[in-house]
């Protein structure tokens, strides 16, 4: 069984987050979760996470067009 990645994408809250990665990681269950990490990106660059838990990009249009961008590829992270 393959390893699914989690990433978390936030801006300055710094409880949440942290906490959520720690939670998923100590449960061993085939899951990680770690920060999604976007600098300069390639829009066609292969996907890193089948799940991006997104609490910032209603105030960032940088990163919503990412999350459209990734969200039709699938669930297949080699898309």
């Amino acid at each position: 069984m393959s390893t699914k990645k989690i990433g978390i994408l936030f801006g300055m809250e710094n409880t949440f987050p942290p906490a959520l990665v720690e939670k998923i990681n100590s449960l061993q269950a085939g899951v990680t979760a770690e920060f999604v990490k976007i600098g300069g990106i390639r829009m066609d660059e292969p996907k890193k996470y089948d799940v991006i838990v997104d609490r910032i990009s209603q105030d960032i249009p940088f990163y919503r067009a990412y999350l459209k961008k990734r969200r039709p590829a699938g669930n297949d992270r080699d898309q």
